[in-house]
């Protein structure tokens, strides 16, 4: 499905207006059907649907493990996936007690509890990154954002080693983008622990939760965190950075991590 819809806009300057071809991203609403049940509709950029659809749904917390699900269908007309899993496997709990709220970020969703976070194991990882590494990886992850470079509509997501980007997704939502690629490593049985997510956006407290629940131990941005983001990851021992643009970076907690 096209990512990309050309549009006729009227060009301003301070010396002429004209009328001119652009690109913009596309916006679908898409829906997560879960056991029959309608869980929640993203508004996304209409690619990597699937894992949009695993990676929201382990990273929220409401399936563990993607073998609990059993069959998955993906309607790109109607814009749904119909999941049915093992309903031992689906945390019914959380599923009951969460409510729905916006992130403000093109209408991305996110499940959140203040009693989330309390579920989160530890980091105990020794995977370490240099200075020089973290720069390289931000230069190649820019490089990557292609959907960026045409639209400036979207957010970028990757998760990469010390040396380079293994996984990456881009998505009107920060939040979708990070699904996507932790759905991604989901399905493709890619380790997510002893690496690094790079996101675009600013570094948020659901976006770190949902980091943490795969035990990623360092999260990395050109943008800032959010307090609660760094008190949750001085809590679990989560590396952030942040503002790294050029030759500069600020590290938030757990700053051994970063030779």
């Amino acid at each position: 499905m096209e990512e990309i819809k050309r549009v006729t806009a009227i060009h301003v300057t301070t010396e002429e207006k004209v009328s001119k071809e652009e690109l913009v991203i596309r916006e679908v609403p898409f829906t997560i059907i879960l056991n029959g049940k309608e869980l929640v509709t993203l508004l996304c950029t209409p690619s990597g649907l699937t894992n949009l659809a695993v990676g929201f749904l382990t990273s929220e917390g409401l399936l563990q493990k993607k073998e609990a699900i059993k069959e998955m269908t993906l309607n790109e007309k109607g814009w749904y996936i119909q999941i049915n899993a093992d309903e031992n496997a689906i945390d019914s709990e959380a599923l009951s007690s969460h409510r729905l709220i916006t992130s403000g970020c093109a209408g991305a969703a996110s499940f959140y509890r203040s009693q989330d976070a309390r579920g989160i194991a530890s980091i105990n990882s020794s995977f370490q990154i240099s200075r020089d590494q973290v720069f390289s990886l931000m230069k190649e992850f820019q490089q990557k954002s292609s959907l960026f470079r045409q639209t400036g509509g979207v957010h970028s997501c990757a998760l990469a080693t010390s040396e380079r980007i293994e996984v990456f997704a881009e998505d009107i939502g920060r939040h979708n983008a990070v699904d996507k690629v932790l759905g991604e490593c989901s399905l493709k049985e890619i380790p997510t622990q002893n690496k690094a997510l790079l996101t675009s956006g600013r570094v948020s407290s659901e976006i770190l939760i949902k980091v943490a629940r795969r035990q990623v131990p360092i999260i990395i941005s050109p943008a800032a965190p959010t307090d609660l983001a760094i008190g949750l990851a001085q809590k679990i021992g989560m590396t952030v950075i942040g503002f790294v643009r050029s030759k500069r970076m600020n590290i938030y907690s757990v700053p051994e991590r970063v030779i």
